[in-house]
């Protein structure tokens, strides 16, 4: 049987920009960003490559992730 994945969602805006990050955490195992997308831009898949040990921890690096791009 597979393991139970847990996710949570973060929505929110940076500089007008709107922002939305997903994270993932198999049960038993560590959390990593599924997903970010930034306003009308493709999203991208896995832009995080680290995992973290909570959901918290991996949305966090995905909002971290998301601002760098608008940033640039």
């Amino acid at each position: 049987m597979k393991p139970e994945i847990a996710r949570d969602q973060l929505i929110t805006s940076y500089y007008g920009r709107d922002i939305y990050v997903e994270a993932w955490q198999p049960e038993g195992g560590e959390a990593f960003v599924h997903v970010v997308e930034i306003g009308d831009l493709p999203p991208f898949k896995t832009p995080v490559r680290e995992n973290f040990a909570s959901l918290e921890e991996a949305l966090n690096a995905g909002l971290r992730f998301a601002t760098q791009q608008i940033d640039y």
